[in-house]
């Protein structure tokens, strides 16, 4: 599968992952398309529509069809952290983020490679799929005093 369909599905996914099509999700996806190259190829409104209508029907099956799509595809870590990135934009479109909306972003999280530490570099603590701050984590204020205690070290 094209990475661009499976970051489409996932963006669906995303989107429809409480069971309601929030439109401030549907027109965060198109803030996000007109400010990237990600869909570029992609005639956004019209695959969108059939795609969300796709995955209502069978949320479950659409969810797991992609995730496992997205475990079989050999992404590279750019690709990895925009599905992350895409979605948790998404989810956080409309102001609330719900359980059902959080389980999606952990079985996601679950099939990317990415380690947490790229992650929390990224997106900074995402509380809910366990991953803190590195500075929570190994107690630095900030990189540069990090750096320093290296230095020290040596």
């Amino acid at each position: 599968m094209e990475y661009k369909e499976i970051l489409l599905n996932t963006a669906v996914c995303a989107i429809a992952a409480d069971e309601i099509i929030d439109e401030r999700e549907t027109e965060a996806l198109y803030r996000i398309e007109k400010k990237s190259p990600y869909f570029s190829s992609i005639d956004l409104e019209q695959t969108l529509e059939s795609s969300l209508d796709k995955c209502m029907n069978d949320i479950e099956s659409f969810i797991d069809s992609t995730l496992d799509c997205i475990s079989t595809e050999d992404l590279n870590i750019a690709q990895e952290l925009t599905l992350l990135e895409i979605s948790l934009r998404l989810v956080a479109a409309d102001d609330i983020v719900v359980e059902k909306e959080k389980q999606f972003i952990k079985r996601l999280r679950s099939v990317l490679k990415a380690d947490d530490v790229i992650i929390s570099e990224r997106f900074g603590a995402i509380k809910y799929l366990g991953i803190s701050k590195l500075e929570e984590k190994h107690g630095f204020e900030d990189k540069t005093k990090a750096d320093d205690n290296i230095t020290q070290i040596n």
